[in-house]
């Protein structure tokens, strides 16, 4: 009779055990976001611009630029999502690869998205900026039409993949779950495992004056709700949106 007394009080208090550390791990990565936030607006206020994704002149991806305003390095554990760290989600630098639980709008809704994507699609400057040398000039302050709306920084999408560590001799393979810098608004290729959205069905999101908020997963991949919060001049651009089929929500 004790021993069923114990397991019913457990199977009750396990899902509110469960609850509250989800609630836990999301109001950490909003204070994470935040944080990266306030780095972003006092930088755009300095330089009057945005820091792209990759900057080639410096070697530096765009995380890296907020270091004076925001003193973590991103791949310092403490800088990421909880969620993204407890499903073993990998964190590393490497010459061609910088995982990590948070990714960078620099594109906008205009990502390719992959075999058949017209070439002018690629040349759409939609977000934040790619590379340095891809721009004439830096995104500046003004272009990002109406801030409050637009995505900047957001959880990532993560996928069950694995690397070669080619920076140790022999090299070694890493399993566990990768996260691309860069934000995606399509599906995936095939054969690809991507994992559910981190916080609730919904992916924790900074806008570019400096917010945070939950979007679901059903809005924040849906272009006719929320193609134009990936564009810096706040329209949808859908002769730049993927066909249907990829389409990561369809409705």
């Amino acid at each position: 009779m004790v021993f069923a007394v114990i397991a019913l009080l457990a199977a009750l208090l396990l899902p509110a055990f469960s609850r509250a550390k989800a609630l836990a791990q999301r109001t950490t990565c909003q204070n994470h976001l935040r944080q990266i936030g306030l780095g972003l607006v006092m930088y755009v206020s300095d330089f009057r611009a945005y820091p792209p994704l990759w900057d080639d002149s410096a070697s530096q991806v765009c995380f890296e630029k907020l270091l004076p305003y925001y003193p973590l390095v991103w791949t310092n554990t403490s800088w990421h999502c909880p969620t993204y760290l407890a499903r073993n989600g990998l964190i590393f630098y490497h010459v061609h690869d910088r995982p990590g639980s948070y990714c960078y709008n620099w594109r906008g809704i205009a990502n390719g998205w992959g075999p058949g994507c017209p070439e002018y699609v690629y040349q759409l400057q939609l977000g934040l900026g790619h590379r340095s040398r891809d721009m004439a000039h830096s995104v500046q302050e003004p272009e990002v039409r109406v801030p409050s709306e637009m995505y900047t920084v957001a959880d990532v999408r993560a996928a069950v993949d694995g690397y070669m560590d080619t920076d140790v001799k022999p090299a070694v393979e890493k399993k566990g779950v990768l996260g691309n810098p860069k934000m995606m608004p399509w599906t995936f290729v095939p054969g690809t495992e991507e994992l559910p959205p981190p916080h609730q069905m919904g992916y924790d999101v900074l806008f570019a004056d400096g917010h945070v908020a939950l979007v679901s997963r059903s809005d924040y991949l849906f272009p006719p709700r929320t193609a134009h919060n990936w564009n810096r001049d706040n329209q949808p651009h859908p002769e730049a949106w993927a066909p249907r089929n990829r389409w990561a929500v369809q409705n």
